[in-house]
């Protein structure tokens, strides 16, 4: 994508969207160009062929869901989603969080309505939702796992400071654990992964939906590890582990007669001082050799001045975009919600963010509620001044990785 900065004296840059400028995925070529000339690259059309529901051409996985999708945290006001999100035809859909402890009542019964109830509206809506499953709550007190599961015979966890108190994980990679957290993923995908409505799942195997090994230091006196690279062999024996039985269930699916199974994803997590990028190299690969699509939730300007000025991004993800693109789909997620003012040191502004995500092969946004209440939502306080940008950037993603719904 072509990229205009312009500024005043002393202010600083900000980057100008111009659609329909070539980019490296989601437009087709111009029909005859003319002799001597490099063909144009037009946007996808909002018709059929160019909805977020639909294989299209041009993104790195055809086939794999693509769009934006915003992020219903549990907990979060989702007034905005109804009123102002839901049918914007840039947004292909939602992310659902399927927390473990909600779901499963122990016993082998589980209550799946407040994943259904959230199904619901995206579907009348003909848009996708995808669940990203937390098997432990994104919290400083763990509020996720069941009772039933911390309580039981040879359960074993650490526990660690975090965000002003002392908070309490599992060992993630101890059988007893595994063993209960494997019978509620082969609930999740009976449940779930022949349904239509219902593009990727990804199984967070440590805190939230991602795979960061929480209470590091903790876990290594746990297991009796002298150094680093000791764990990092554990925990990417888990990670092989945890994804293979993944792919197993899908050739197990109940139902899947109708052609539809999900799409599963991986997420990217560094750790440790140095960041050990050798570790989610490792998990890349892995969810590629696996058919998994791949990602990381730490998207932020960081990255962006890193990569331009050579250094790797955030858990390797710059590296991992580029050495896998067109072999699975690409996800990225921001940090924390956007900073329309893009102020130094900030997660950044959309404006910058989504064409750079772009430029590297990304086909699948999750984006918090407050990003897009700025572009489409009156009440924003960032509405006035930045809604139209943020408008701007949003339509470009939409005219590359698709639209949610016609114009």
């Amino acid at each position: 994508m072509l990229v205009t900065w312009l500024c005043a004296p002393g202010a600083r840059a900000q980057p100008q969207l111009h659609a329909g400028i070539e980019t490296s995925a989601g437009y087709r070529e111009q029909a005859q160009p003319s002799p001597g000339r490099k063909p144009r690259r037009l946007p996808v059309s909002p018709s059929a062929t160019g909805l977020c529901t639909e294989p299209l051409a041009g993104v790195a996985a055809p086939d794999a869901p693509h769009g934006v999708f915003v992020l219903q945290f549990p907990g979060n006001d989702l007034a905005p989603v109804t009123n102002y999100i839901l049918h914007q035809p840039d947004v292909c859909g939602g992310d659902i969080f399927v927390v473990w402890s909600t779901v499963d009542q122990g016993g082998g019964h589980y209550n799946w309505s407040s994943v259904d109830n959230q199904i619901t509206p995206w579907a009348q809506a003909g848009k996708k939702v995808n669940l990203i499953v937390w098997a432990v709550s994104d919290s400083a007190t763990n509020t996720g796992t069941p009772n039933y599961v911390l309580n039981a015979p040879g359960y074993q966890s650490v526990s660690c400071p975090n965000r002003g108190t002392t908070a309490s994980y599992p060992v993630y990679y101890t059988d007893v654990y595994k063993g209960y957290l494997k019978t509620f993923m082969q609930a999740v995908i009976n449940r779930y992964g022949a349904n239509s409505n219902v593009g990727y799942i990804r199984f967070g195997l440590s805190r939230g939906g991602e795979v960061f090994p929480t209470c590091l230091q903790q876990m290594e006196t746990f297991s009796g590890f002298s150094t680093l690279a000791q764990f990092d062999t554990q925990w990417e024996s888990y990670i092989t582990e945890m994804t293979a039985f993944q792919k197993g269930l899908l050739s197990q699916i109940p139902n899947a007669s109708s052609g539809h199974v999900v799409q599963l994803m991986a997420a990217l997590d560094e750790f440790g001082s140095p960041a050990q990028n050798s570790v989610t190299d490792f998990e890349a690969k892995n969810a590629v050799s696996l058919g998994f699509g791949f990602g990381s939730q730490g998207l932020e300007l960081s990255d962006y001045n890193a990569y331009h000025s050579g250094k790797p991004c955030g858990s390797d993800w710059c590296a991992m975009f580029k050495a896998y693109a067109g072999q699975v789909p690409l996800e990225l997620q921001s940090v924390a919600a956007s900073d329309p003012t893009n102020a130094a040191g900030g997660t950044g502004s959309m404006t910058v963010l989504l064409p750079f995500a772009l430029s590297l092969h990304t086909q699948i946004f999750e984006v918090y509620i407050q990003d897009l209440q700025v572009a489409y939502d009156p009440t924003s306080k960032y509405y006035s001044q930045y809604g139209d940008a943020y408008r701007k950037a949003f339509d470009q993603v939409a005219q590359t990785v698709g639209f949610g719904s016609a114009k």
